[in-house]
């Protein structure tokens, strides 16, 4: 029987020894991944390295009638003009993502009062029917956001809204 004699100490400490390594391992892995994590979040991958979709140029008319879908949708939202701006909305968005169920009252508050800075060239990526809108707009609390707006004009001859805002 080894309970008692000078090998229990060893094995004691061998015991520690190893608990210690493998949480020194733990915490290490740990502190890597969250470090990792804040880094990615705080430097996100440079756009001009992530593949872009082909931009296919409109023509004249179809780039002007894009720019004016565009502007009366900002122009709405600017003029707090909800009704029209419910005309660009999707028919056929699912319950959650319907008219009301995006623009709530905080959304509204939010977006009234904007000022569009500049409208860019109008365009389709190769593969979809939706034309991408170019814009920067400016929140009357200040700041401002760019990005592309997504549109379609139904046969219908109305302007949806696709998203890009």
């Amino acid at each position: 029987m080894i309970h008692g004699t000078a090998l229990e100490p060893m094995q004691s400490k061998n015991y520690v020894a190893k608990t210690q390594s493998i949480l020194v391992a733990v915490v290490t892995i740990i502190a890597v991944l969250s470090v990792q994590t804040i880094w990615q979040h705080y430097h996100p991958p440079d756009a001009s390295s992530v593949p872009q979709k082909p931009h296919k140029p409109l023509p004249t008319q179809a780039a002007s009638e894009a720019r004016q879908a565009a502007m009366d949708f900002f122009n709405a939202m600017k003029n707090s003009d909800w009704a029209a701006v419910a005309k660009s909305w999707p028919p056929d968005a699912p319950k959650g993502k319907q008219f009301d169920d995006i623009f709530t009252a905080r959304v509204k508050d939010a977006v009234s009062g904007l000022e569009v800075v500049s409208m860019g060239e109008p365009y389709k990526e190769s593969g979809n029917q939706w034309v991408m809108i170019p814009y920067e707009v400016q929140w009357k609390g200040g700041g401002s956001q760019t990005n592309s707006l997504r549109m379609m004009k139904y046969p219908n001859g109305q302007w949806i809204w696709g998203g890009g805002f």
